[in-house]
């Protein structure tokens, strides 16, 4: 039990990185000795210290015969950083306490160095919540493109807006709060053209603090984004619109950049976007997770298209009959894995993630 509510303390310093760390996981780390945390660590961003050794850094003298809890297996590789599994040999910890092994087959092999150097490993310890922690990382390892979770707010009909379109606000304050800190917590936020034209947001963060402001996706296939929409008057200069090949030859893609907005071809599909190929050029402009918050016929094709990598699915207590329904499209069948229900002031969230096919 013990060994759980250190690895928790672990789990709330990496939190303190997410979306920040990309594209490093995000990692915290707890160093315990005699019953007593004597320091901690996360990862701030890449090319900082790793959180274990931050937290090695803090203990100083004290890492000597104790226990280490970190909720990814510490690297065995030289990168930015030298490997941390030497940094923990040459402290002296005797215990190393980890979450979940690395998805990444150049860092791992640091379970096997530190049991060779004598140090006792336990791995596994609060695994589910570990995993979390760096789902956006694994998915950047594993399929080589950007993370992308889809957030729909609804009510438990499964309406996102009355039928006249209005949709504010379908969920409490304490939902929009929380899906202001999933904005901060990812690379960028994405939408299709029909919620700019409807809603003219500015998919910014603006009911919490953070320390920077994440990118603004438009999938717009027609580059039907009007020129005196907020995302462009405001936000020209950190604005990526999806686009085909086509409209790039269009009079309104010259306008578009000449006001600072950064405009994607990739290739027409029979949905209008390649989606798998928009996902695939992201982190060459470093944006390594995207989170999708609409429409409806967008959030429809990625699923369809096997596309999300997560779900967070806000309920609202209410009924709206006969709305706007959350996807718009053909006939879809996939299944998801629920990985937590929780309230969320007067609402209920509902994360899952896809199930593999």
């Amino acid at each position: 039990m013990n060994d759980e509510k250190y690895m928790t303390i672990a789990i709330e310093e990496a939190k303190r990185g997410k979306g920040k760390t990309l594209p490093n996981p995000s990692v915290g780390a707890v160093i315990v000795k005699n019953g007593e945390v004597v320091a901690t660590g996360f990862h701030e961003k890449a090319g900082m210290p790793h959180a274990e050794a931050v937290a090695i850094e803090k203990a100083g003298i004290k890492a000597k015969g104790a226990t280490l809890y970190v909720t990814l297996e510490p690297c065995n590789h030289h990168g930015k950083t030298p490997p941390c599994t030497e940094k923990i040999i040459k402290a002296g910890i005797k215990r190393v306490v980890i979450g979940v092994k690395d998805p990444n087959p150049v860092a791992a092999g640091g379970i096997e160095r530190l049991k060779n150097a004598g140090v006792e490993v336990v791995v596994g310890v609060k695994e589910k919540e570990c995993k979390e922690l760096i789902d956006d990382f694994t998915v950047l390892i594993k399929k080589k493109r950007a993370f992308c979770s889809l957030k729909l707010a609804m009510t438990l009909d499964g309406k996102i807006a009355r039928k006249n379109g209005f949709s504010r606000w379908i969920t409490g304050e304490e939902s929009r709060r929380y899906v202001h800190r999933l904005r901060a917590e990812h690379n960028a936020v994405m939408v299709g053209a029909g919620t700019v034209l409807k809603d003219n947001p500015l998919l910014n963060v603006r009911l919490i603090s953070a320390e920077s402001q994440p990118k603004a996706i438009v999938v717009d296939s027609k580059l039907r984004i009007p020129v005196h929409s907020k995302l462009v008057k405001e936000r020209a200069s950190s604005l990526i619109v999806i686009t085909t090949e086509k409209a790039m030859l269009s009079y309104k893609s010259g306008i578009l950049r000449d006001l600072g907005v950064t405009l994607i071809p990739v290739n027409a599909s029979e949905n209008g976007i390649n989606l798998n190929e928009a996902l695939k050029s992201l982190p060459k402009l470093g944006i390594y997770s995207v989170m999708c918050e609409g429409g409806s016929r967008l959030s429809h094709s990625l699923i369809k298209e096997n596309l999300v990598d997560k779900f967070y699915l806000f309920y609202a207590p209410k009924f709206f009959g006969n709305g706007v329904p959350a996807l718009k499209g053909s006939e879809i069948d996939r299944k998801v894995s629920i990985f937590d229900i929780e309230p969320s002031g007067e609402d209920f969230l509902i994360k899952a993630y896809p199930e593999a096919r």
